[in-house]
């Protein structure tokens, strides 16, 4: 049972080893995979999704040709699919069967047919430009996808090909090299068991089988005799006279003892002579002892001495030897045992015993040896002769068999007159080889053997899973923030507006035509970038300056460091981010807070708010920029005044003050705008004359929607703003009304008999609380600048 657990598990650790080893050939035998496929379709754009980018792990290496130029805007899936909307576009994907790109028509309209540029728009990470063929390596993660077209005009570019390298990763390799690795230890370990175990078996069962029974002689020969026939043999003996013992009950260890004795006594024959006829005549007065007889008390033992072979250990002297009769004189000695060789003995006295309390005849001393009978199977090989001085090497590792020759032991020459002879379980035959050191052998195997299936396995983390710390299939230079999108993108959630890099630009670009303008006194180039209050604020001044240089400009674009910002993060248009940016300059001021909204994809970033924050203001928590915080436009809780409310009732509130309906609602601490309007035009009213003209002021919200973003309690940043009018008239026909500084400038005129209209606009910044959490609404910041100035009309102004 155990060699055929033993197959199996080696069989199973070839299989795993073949087919760990046939899965590292392979990952390894090719660097890169291919897809490529042409487009027949003449859709202006080309969408290349995150799904096909990502079809591999590593540097997606993207090749695009056709016919004029070529344009390539890297940006995130959602972004795209908002800036291509329901053009006409076709999608690239790879078919799993072929391994090919190819290209599906997304859903557009018939009527849309071009595109403008991709390129400059804020949504984008990365923009390519080219002519007939354009190479790009990126590595992109999740989420971000390709979009190209030609002019916009123009079909897109036909061909696209697309390659990701082989970084030769296995990751079910390791755990099968190392699984037939440990099956392969199992195995050499079962059938090393096996085979310990089969030769501990087969030892009794092979004496059992041979029945080889050598005749040896019972006496040895007269002194002074050569012995010329061997002391055993391995040829089955004649059958022995009857001795009044049945073969079955012969111990064979007791005919294996006797064998030896003889032997010994023969060796001693043919090694010795006695010195002269005297020492001969003790010799043959005494009587042999045979091999069960147990020695005499004054007999020296020689179980405390080494076997006369290294390589056996005699029995232990306490071992019961059981004894048997032997055979008569004369007869051969049926011996069972083949692997018995006789030794040096010296007689001593005999002993009578007995055998079930019979006594047993000691045969005679003087009686010539009989001869060994000849081997009853021919073709056995009898073992050979040697002279006395022959040397016998001993070799260990031949245990179990006789030494060759007629040597009885490893030294040659026999022992002298008078010395002890061998005790007879001295010369027992040992029951294997002295495996004093086999175990130490064994061991020695073991780190071969790991060592060689850790080998097998390889150290690359390339062969393990990820989950067994193998090498991530991820790519390994990312896009930045791309883990968060990756995260937001797994929950569900919508991404943040723009990240802080595209921010950064954004900002850095609205400052640089900022200042161009300033430069130029022009607000043309302010476009791109500005909107709104923001835009008309900076026209007013760049027209006022121009009617008279001596008025000062407009207040520089902040261009510090962004110290606080809140992307909205929605997938539907408007989006809207709210920036904090330090001023930037020599002389350090207060911050300023910028609303930037983006009213489409294909849309620009634009200023449409810019304030000085009031000093000392606490801004709300808020969330952090990677992760972006949703609009206005989807409260999830109601806030303390409706967004759209909300400048209305602070310019309720500036008109009548703290008489106001909505007084309560709005925080006075910090709020100076209030008390600069209200010192401004009690300044005013106080420098006419009333009997020829009046002062009306009116305070109301601008038609520019609201725009903000939600904070971490549930409340709002918003952005709004009011204008002031107010109305110089004359109050009779004969009154001249004159203005000066930037009312003229912007008016045209420094004096008038109907009168004059100065507008203002201010840019407010509030937080406002939601009703769950309660609280006063809080000015953060405002801007106020006169955008416009006029000559009233004669229907405009009333007498009296």
């Amino acid at each position: 049972m155990r060699f055929i657990l033993a197959a199996i598990a080696f069989l199973g650790s070839a299989a795993l080893l073949v087919v760990g080893w046939l899965q590292v050939t392979e990952a390894r035998a090719a660097d890169s995979v291919e897809a490529s496929g042409t487009l027949t379709q003449e859709s202006p754009l080309l969408v290349i999704p995150s799904d096909t980018l990502i079809e591999h792990a590593g540097t997606q290496t993207i090749t695009i040709s056709g016919d004029g130029p070529i344009r390539v805007a890297i940006g995130r899936q959602a972004d795209i699919a908002g800036w291509v909307g329901t053009t006409q576009h076709e999608i690239v994907t790879l078919d799993d069967t072929s391994g090919a790109l190819v290209f599906t028509p997304g859903e557009a309209s018939a009527d849309e047919t071009t595109a403008p540029s991709i390129l400059g728009n804020d949504l984008w990470f990365q923009e390519y430009e080219g002519d007939g063929e354009l190479e790009l390596q990126q590595t992109l993660p999740v989420g971000f996808a390709l979009l190209v077209q030609s002019d916009g005009e123009s079909p897109a570019p036909s061909q696209v090909s697309i390659s990701w390298p082989l970084d030769g990763r296995a990751p079910m390799a390791g755990p099968l090299l190392l699984g037939g690795g440990v099956l392969l230890l199992i195995s050499l370990g079962l059938l090393l068991w096996a085979l310990l175990s089969m030769r501990r078996r087969s030892k009794p069962q092979r004496q059992a089988r041979e029945e080889l029974e050598p005749e040896v002689a019972s006496e040895a020969p007269a002194v002074g005799e050569a012995a010329t026939t061997p002391a055993f043999a391995f040829g089955r003996s004649a059958p022995s006279a009857d001795d009044g013992l049945d073969a079955v009950d012969v111990d064979p260890v007791e005919q294996s003892q006797s064998v030896v004795a003889a032997s010994v006594r023969l060796s001693e024959g043919n090694q010795t002579e006695p010195a002269d006829e005297s020492s001969a005549a003790v010799a043959a007065d005494q009587q042999a002892v045979h091999a069960w007889a147990p020695p005499t008390a004054d007999e020296p033992s020689r179980q405390a001495d080494e076997p006369a072979f290294p390589s056996f250990r005699a029995p232990s002297a306490e071992a019961p030897v059981p004894v048997s009769a032997p055979a008569a004189d004369g007869t051969p000695v049926d011996v069972d045992d083949p692997f018995s060789w006789s030794a040096p003995s010296t007689p001593s006295e005999p002993e009578a015993e007995t055998v079930d309390d019979a006594p047993i005849a000691q045969p005679d001393a003087h009686a010539e040896a009989a001869p060994v009978a000849a081997s009853t199977d021919e073709g056995r090989p009898e073992p050979s002769t040697k002279d006395d001085g022959d040397e016998h090497d001993d070799n260990s590792s031949d245990a179990g068999e006789p030494p060759s020759g007629g040597a009885s032991g490893p030294s040659p020459e026999a022992p002298a007159d008078g010395a002890p002879a061998a005790e007879p379980q001295q010369w027992r035959r040992p029951r294997g080889r002295d495996r004093s050191q086999a175990p130490k052998r064994l061991f020695r195997l073991i780190p071969v053997l790991l060592v060689g299936s850790i080998a097998l396995t390889g150290c690359s983390a390339d062969l393990w899973p990820e989950q067994f710390g193998g090498s991530t299939s991820a790519p390994t230079t990312p896009t930045p923030t791309s883990s968060i999108d990756q995260a937001l993108l797994t929950e569900g959630e919508a991404l943040p507006a723009v990240n802080a890099q595209q921010l950064t630009e954004i900002l850095d670009d609205a400052a640089r035509l900022a200042q161009e303008g300033d430069a130029a006194n022009n607000p043309d180039g302010l476009k791109p970038r500005f909107t709104q209050a923001a835009y008309q604020e900076r026209a007013a001044e760049y027209q006022a300056k121009a009617a008279d240089n001596a008025l000062p400009g407009p207040v520089a674009f902040p261009t510090g460091e962004v110290v606080y910002a809140v992307p909205q993060a929605s997938d539907a248009w408007p989006k809207s981010i709210f920036v904090v940016r330090e001023a930037g300059g020599e002389t350090p001021t207060a911050p300023f807070g910028i609303m930037l909204t983006q009213s489409s994809a294909r849309d620009t970033y634009k200023v449409t708010s810019i304030v000085q924050l009031t000093p000392d203001v606490t801004l709300p928590e808020a969330a952090p920029a990677e992760i972006g915080a949703p609009g206005i436009d989807g409260l999830e809780q109601p806030l303390v005044i409706a967004p759209e409310e909300l400048a209305a009732a602070y310019a309720d509130v500036i008109s009548n003050g703290d008489g106001s309906q909505f007084a309560a609602l709005f925080s006075p601490d910090g709020d100076s705008l209030r008390t600069q309007i209200s010192e401004a035009r009690a300044a005013v009213s106080g420098e006419i004359d009333a009997n020829a003209a009046r002062i009306e002021f009116q305070t109301r919200p601008t038609d520019d929607p609201p725009f903000g973003v939600q904070t971490l309690d549930g409340g709002a940043i918003v952005a709004v703003s009011i204008e002031e009018v107010e109305k110089l008239s004359a109050r009779t026909q004969l009154a001249t009304l004159s203005v000066q500084g930037r009312t003229a400038a912007l008016a045209g005129a420094s004096s008038s008999s109907l009168g004059f209209e100065t507008l203002y606009t201010n840019q407010l910044m509030f937080y406002v609380p939601s009703e769950a959490t309660g609280g006063a609404v809080q000015l953060l910041g405002f801007a106020n600048t006169m955008t416009g100035a006029r000559q009233l009309n004669a229907n405009e102004v009333t007498y009296g």
